[in-house]
């Protein structure tokens, strides 16, 4: 049998699999089992070794914590604070409840590392209000998706966090990386809706003059949110000026995480029983597909195959362009069948070496590769936030609602993948300053 048949029939095998409905490190990992069984025996030997080295790698260290962190905040009742100083803030903007839903899920992504939180916390906290201040639910709902997707592309990142494992990629660059694409992202978000409420008022109507907020008023509201920006320092500032690695950063976040519901006196047993449950199902599903993609693209390179994708994406026309837009094309089309987590396992491998023979900066493509996620995020007819929206929205919004709400919001996510793809500066200019 000839090696792209083979790598057909790998792929063709894994899909169905998934398709079936089977746990996505089941699918990678018996796909893999079953082609080794077939052609290649001897590297069913690499069976132990991915089951028992690949949790041993010291930067996977940083994911529990980074998790942790980020369900603790969920607790503290520092997002309905920030809801509150945003909404004080930009209320008398039109449109100014979506924006201010925006900048939100931008501060809560910078805690959390992943989508999920903000996306269903705002989705509790602003669409009720958005609602009771008339507002559009197209607006109301493209805004929380949008802002909720932030939490895979802005630091402390969990997707850049495997990505840079499997890519041999500094992981403090790539969170540095992700900070100006998400800022821009969500400057950009923020300025369609202003826009589209100055042009249709009945999208977003901005605040009542008798319903807005003195200076004080405001001042005391920034000042509540000063937790966030303590974490954020933590996590980040960190990096940046050098004084921690990833990994201790870490360490501080979900510290500092524990000591902010401390002094809110919102932690209880039930909420850090919750968020260490929370944190290990998610941990343990991360290495279970971890070790699953590990297995597929040992076998995959073992049959040839590697060989044979690599000879194919390199011979695209276009060179260097076209490599890059039939990867980001798969990315994309991934996306809508597949979790974020799984993809960045299963495809970094293999396009790695592609982007190394065509001299592909891979500190780029990563910012790349998540900010295309998150194009994925939001895609029809399997993008993961939408369900997520659809699951704390009231019955009355149809999925057919939310595929609407959130089509404007995903061409702005392509005009930024444009914009990063012709100015790679925008990922690259602020990780320089570290060396």
């Amino acid at each position: 049998m000839s090696v792209e048949l083979i790598a057909l029939l790998m792929f063709g095998c894994l899909f169905l699999a998934l398709f079936l409905g089977l746990p996505v490190a089941l699918g990678l990992g018996g796909t893999a089992v079953l082609f080794a069984y077939i052609f290649t025996p001897n590297t069913l030997l690499a069976a132990p070794s991915a089951f028992f080295s690949t949790p041993w790698q010291h930067i996977l260290v940083t994911v529990p914590l980074f998790l942790f962190m980020g369900n603790l905040i969920r607790f503290s009742g520092i997002a309905e604070a920030a809801y509150d100083a945003a909404y004080k803030l930009a209320g008398h903007l039109p449109g100014g409840l979506a924006v201010a839903t925006v900048q939100v899920c931008t501060i809560f992504a910078a805690i959390t590392g992943i989508t999920p939180p903000a996306t269903i916390t705002m989705g509790q906290i602003a669409y009720p209000s958005m609602m009771k201040y008339n507002y559009h639910r197209g607006i109301a709902i493209g805004s929380i998706g949008a802002g909720g997707a932030l939490g895979a592309l802005i630091p402390p990142s969990v997707p850049f966090i495997f990505y840079g494992l499997l890519a041999n990629e500094s992981i403090g660059a790539l969170f540095l990386g992700g900070i100006i694409p998400g800022l821009m992202l969500a400057i950009m978000y923020s300025i369609y809706i202003i826009i589209r409420c100055k042009v249709q008022p009945e999208m977003g109507p901005a605040l009542p003059k008798d319903e807005r907020f003195s200076v004080g008023e405001k001042i005391t509201a920034i000042v509540k949110v000063w937790p966030f920006m303590v974490l954020v320092f933590l996590v980040l500032g960190v990096i940046w000026l050098g004084v921690a690695t990833p990994t201790e950063a870490a360490a501080f976040g979900a510290g500092g995480a524990l000591l902010i519901n401390l002094i809110y006196r919102k932690l209880t047993w039930d909420i850090l029983k919750d968020s260490l449950v929370f944190t290990v199902k998610l941990t343990g599903m991360g290495l279970w597909i971890l070790i699953g993609a590990n297995l597929f693209v040992n076998v995959f390179s073992a049959v040839g195959a590697q060989d044979v994708i690599t000879s194919l994406v390199t011979s695209m026309p276009g060179g260097k362009w076209g490599v890059l837009f039939m990867m980001m094309l798969i990315i994309m089309v991934l996306g809508m069948v597949m979790d974020d987590w799984a993809i960045i396992m299963l495809v970094t491998p293999l396009f790695v070496p592609i982007l190394n023979i065509m001299d592909i900066s891979t500190l780029w493509f990563g910012v790349l590769f998540i900010v295309n996620i998150q194009i994925a995020y939001l895609t029809p007819p399997f993008g993961f936030v939408l369900f997520w929206i659809k699951s704390i929205l009231p019955k009355n919004v149809s999925m057919g609602d939310v595929y609407k709400s959130v089509t404007p919001f995903i061409l702005i996510q392509i005009l930024a993948l444009i914009l990063i793809i012709l100015f790679p500066e925008l990922a690259t200019w602020l990780p320089s300053t570290m060396k």
